[in-house]
């Protein structure tokens, strides 16, 4: 009685794994299978069929999720100076609709953290003093990363002068 109970889960697991490996193309050559473009058919029915494309439509079509605030503007890179940073620091900015707040976008994360504040403020140029403090090497710290924004209000609207982010 056990050795028939035994046959038939066997039986039943290499059934369900020969299913499985005809839904999914094993053993097929390659590139004969189901492309994302290729329509294929499900049988729920015996008899019928129901084509589908692709994967079903994505629910955030139209939300907005990262990146630039609804009444932000971007900065044009050919106004922002960045050479004077090292290799990591944030260099996205965003400006204000009226001009006077500059917007500096950047990740940081565990013992990361990052502050900015206008240094020198001219009729040709702006400066902005970018900070990134890190751990010290060995010193164990949380693993995430948040996107922050940090505003820094100018005496006067940016209009056509050029950012110049330096470190600081």
């Amino acid at each position: 009685m056990r050795t028939t109970v035994k046959l038939l889960g066997v039986g039943l697991a290499l059934l369900t794994a020969t299913a499985c490996a005809a839904n999914s193309g094993a053993g097929a050559p390659a590139g004969t299978g189901p492309g994302p473009e290729t329509p294929t058919t499900s049988a729920s029915v015996p008899g019928t069929t129901t084509p589908t494309l692709g994967p079903p439509p994505s629910q955030t079509v139209g939300r907005p999720t990262q990146g630039i605030a609804p009444g932000d503007d971007v900065i044009a890179e050919t106004q922002v100076d960045a050479r004077g940073l090292p290799e990591g620091f944030p260099r996205s900015l965003t400006r204000s609709l009226d001009g006077q707040t500059l917007i500096l976008q950047a990740e940081e994360g565990g013992c990361r953290r990052i502050s900015a504040r206008v240094g020198e403020q001219a009729a040709q140029q702006v400066v902005v003093l970018v900070t990134v403090l890190s751990a010290p090497k060995g010193q164990m710290c949380p693993d995430y990363i948040k996107e922050i924004k940090i505003p820094l209000a100018l005496a006067e609207p940016l209009g056509t002068r050029t950012v110049v982010l330096r470190q600081g």
